[in-house]
């Protein structure tokens, strides 16, 4: 289960596009239940023309379909442009948030926080977001949608069958729950492994000098491949578990369509249905299954946005600890000099920077500071 939390957080990022996101779920639906009355058509195709020979059918029916297409298209096209624009300002504005937020963290923050896992976090994480918001939500929606348009179809047709037929869809829905609990821990894995990459790249490429100085190259090199290696284990992972959850929804699948096929033609044989019906029943029945496969697909798209959230809003709940008082005066411009009276520093009351430093630095004088790695010269 989703943290409601966590997707009242998202839908704080989402709520400016309120009015554009419900144009898109109208197009949506009407997407949705268009393809439910090609599923209709079937019944008036098989019964109407070939069997009846009506020719007024034969005339009226092309035309009809080429409509519904061209209707269909149009809000398919509205639906795709207006959500995926809402995804990338989704993108924008998350971004730029984090990168104001990070601005006021204080200096005890990054010295803590590899800058490779903070970059990480503002390119990938977010982009995973933005695929769970605009591609992989609205393929949910759009699926469940058409789910119920195609159910209002073959229950139309055959009431009976539909009944019988709605017992495969909680075991259709078992194995999503399921390998949807394992593909949020692998993108849990995934997610921090990568900033993990990037880390090590970050520090690898811009201390290049420090790396050729003590001859570490091999080292930095093992060090990667062993951690571009775990990555790739998670990968492999993730990939076996959607393949198993494809093949399974497939089996699923046939099973349920094998006993539509031998009770609806029974029934066509026993002269209870026309095949129209059937076929009309069937056809709405194939396209049921594939949103219900389309689901099982995006689920591991779902869990990785859901990861990538949480990783994101620990970096907006980090709390600003240093901040201007109430009643701070501006600074002027240096008119005599800077003073350093006894002045120490230490990063989380555990790490000694500075101790009780004494320094007098005159307007105009030029001072150079010079000492160890981790001496204390930036942070003075």
């Amino acid at each position: 289960m989703v943290d409601s939390t966590l997707l009242h957080r998202i839908y704080s990022f989402l709520k400016p596009y309120r009015f554009i996101m419900a144009v898109a779920m109208f197009c949506m639906l009407m997407v949705a239940f268009l393809s439910a009355g090609q599923a209709y058509m079937v019944k008036p195709l098989l019964d109407q023309i070939f069997f009846e020979q009506n020719h007024l059918f034969l005339h009226l029916l092309p035309l009809a379909l080429i409509l519904l297409f061209l209707v269909k298209g149009f809000f398919y096209f509205g639906y795709t442009y207006l959500l995926d624009k809402v995804g990338q300002s989704v993108v924008r504005d998350m971004r730029n948030r984090i990168y104001a937020h990070i601005q006021t963290l204080p200096i005890a923050y990054f010295y803590k926080t590899p800058t490779g896992e903070l970059i990480s976090r503002v390119i990938s994480d977010v982009t995973l977001v933005q695929s769970s918001v605009s591609h992989a939500v609205v393929s949910v929606l759009k699926d469940f949608f058409q789910i119920i348009g195609l159910l209002g179809v073959i229950f139309y047709q055959n009431w009976k069958l539909a009944a019988m037929s709605m017992v495969f869809l909680p075991v259709a829905v078992i194995p999503i729950v399921l390998f949807g609990r394992i593909h949020r821990r692998l993108s849990i894995n995934n997610q921090q492994t990568t900033a993990h990459v990037s880390n090590i790249l970050h520090e690898t490429i811009a201390g290049n000098r420090i790396v050729k100085a003590f001859c570490m190259e091999d080292y930095e090199v093992k060090r990667f491949s062993g951690i571009v290696q775990k990555l790739f284990r998670i990968f492999i992972k993730d990939t076996k578990v959607r393949s198993i959850s494809h093949s399974l929804m497939e089996l699923l699948g046939g099973i349920f369509v094998a006993f539509v096929i031998w009770y609806g033609g029974q029934e066509v044989l026993d002269g209870v249905s026309t095949p129209g019906t059937f076929f009309s029943f069937l056809t709405a029945l194939v396209m049921i299954y594939e949103p219900i496969k389309g689901l099982s697909r995006v689920n591991s798209t779902i869990q990785q946005g859901v990861a990538a959230s949480t990783r994101v809003f620990s970096i907006l709940d980090e709390k600003a600890t240093i901040s201007d008082a109430p009643d701070a005066r501006e600074l002027a411009p240096l008119q005599s000099a800077i003073v350093f009276d006894k002045v120490s520093f230490t990063y989380d009351h555990k790490v000694d920077v500075i101790k009780e430093l004494d320094l007098e630095v005159k307007a105009g004088e030029v001072l150079a500071i010079v000492g160890s790695s981790g001496g204390g010269k930036t942070t003075m």
